[in-house]
C-alpha cells in the first residue's frame, strides 16, 4: 500500500510539473483574443482588418490552434475582416471534459457565423477540420461563401469508426492519473515535434517557437486530454461523401506537391464532386500556408 500510494503521488507531481512547465511561457496568450460565450464552453478568437469575412479553422489537434494561421492572417486583413479561431478542445478555448465529434465542431462553426460575423462567410480550413466544414455547410449552407480546404484528409478515412479497442483505450484515457500520464507521454514535448514535423517538406521550417506554442497548446485548459481521446479513438470521424454531394458552394482544395496523399485526396473529392477545383503549392507538404505562404496567398487571392 505504501509502495502503490508512493507510486501514485509521484506520478500525480509528474503530470502537475509537466503541465505547469508546458504553460509557463504563456505564449498563446500574449496577443489579444476576444470571446465567443458557446454552450459547450467559451471559444476564443481572434479579429483583424475590414471587409468581407473570412473565418480561419485550424487542423484539429491537441497541439494545434489558431496560431497556425500566423504567416497569413496580416495579410488577408489587408482587404478582408479575418477570424480566426481556437476550436473547443484547442488552444486558449475552453477544454471540457466531454467527448468531441465531428456533429459538435460543425455546430461550432455554424453558431460562431450567425453569432459573431453575422453574415455569409468564406471559410478557409485546414487538415481533417474540412470535414467539419463540410458538415457545417450541409446544415446551413445560407452560412457560407466558398469553402477553401487545405490538405484535407482522405474520404476513405471518415469512415473509421470505433471498436472495442478505442472505446476500452478511451475509457483508460478518461481515469484521472493514469490517463494523464498516458496523455503527457504521448503530447511530450519530443513526440510532438517528430509528429509536426513529419508533415513539412522542409522540416527546418517547423521553428523552436512554433513547437513552444504546439507543446503550451497540448497542455492548457481543464481537459486538454478529452480532445486526445476523441481523436486517437475515432470519435471525430464521420463520413461526409453524401454532405460533400449535396453542396453547392465553390469548393477548392489546396495541396502541397509533396504531400504524397494529395492526388488522391483531389481524386476522391472530384469524384463525389465533379465541380471541386484543386490548386497545387510548390515546396510544400501539408502545411502550404506556412511552408510557402506567398505562393499560397497568390493563389488564394483567385478565389476570395
Amino acid at each position: 500500500m505504501v509502495i502503490s500510494s508512493s507510486t501514485l503521488i509521484g506520478v500525480s507531481l509528474i503530470n502537475k510539473i509537466t503541465s505547469m512547465h508546458a504553460i509557463s511561457k504563456n505564449l498563446l496568450g500574449k496577443e489579444e483574443t476576444k470571446e465567443f460565450e458557446w454552450r459547450f464552453g467559451n471559444i476564443k478568437y481572434r479579429k483583424k482588418g475590414h471587409g468581407t469575412p473570412i473565418l480561419l479553422v485550424h487542423s484539429p489537434d491537441v497541439a494545434s490552434s489558431s496560431e497556425e494561421w500566423f504567416k497569413v492572417t496580416d495579410i488577408l486583413a489587408e482587404s478582408h475582416t479575418v477570424y480566426s479561431i481556437d476550436l473547443l478542445g484547442c488552444g486558449l478555448s475552453e477544454k471540457p471534459f466531454m467527448t468531441y465529434t465531428n456533429h459538435i465542431f460543425a455546430q461550432l462553426i455554424c453558431d460562431f457565423i450567425k453569432a459573431i460575423i453575422g453574415k455569409r462567410t468564406t471559410v478557409i480550413s485546414s487538415g481533417n477540420s474540412s470535414a467539419f466544414v463540410i458538415s457545417a455547410c450541409d446544415n446551413d449552407a445560407t452560412l457560407f461563401e466558398k469553402i477553401i480546404l487545405i490538405s484535407p484528409e482522405k474520404l476513405s478515412k471518415g469512415q473509421l469508426i470505433p471498436g472495442k479497442r478505442a472505446r476500452t483505450y478511451k475509457a483508460i484515457l478518461s481515469m484521472s492519473v493514469l490517463g494523464n500520464l498516458l496523455y503527457n507521454i504521448a503530447t511530450f514535448r519530443w513526440n510532438i515535434k517528430y509528429n509536426v514535423r513529419s508533415d513539412f517538406y522542409r522540416k527546418d521550417r517547423f521553428t523552436k517557437d512554433m513547437l513552444d506554442k504546439c507543446y503550451e497548446a497540448a497542455h492548457r485548459g481543464l481537459s486538454p486530454k478529452s480532445l486526445y481521446s476523441s481523436i486517437v479513438c475515432f470519435y471525430t470521424k464521420k463520413n461526409i461523401k453524401f454532405e460533400l454531394s449535396q453542396i453547392d458552394n465553390s469548393i477548392v482544395i489546396f495541396e502541397g506537391r509533396y504531400n504524397k496523399d494529395a492526388s488522391t485526396v483531389i481524386k476522391e473529392y472530384m469524384r463525389v464532386n465533379p465541380a471541386i477545383e484543386s490548386v497545387i503549392i510548390d515546396d510544400s507538404n501539408k502545411y502550404p500556408h506556412i511552408e510557402n505562404d506567398k505562393e499560397f496567398l497568390n493563389a488564394l487571392s483567385i478565389y476570395l
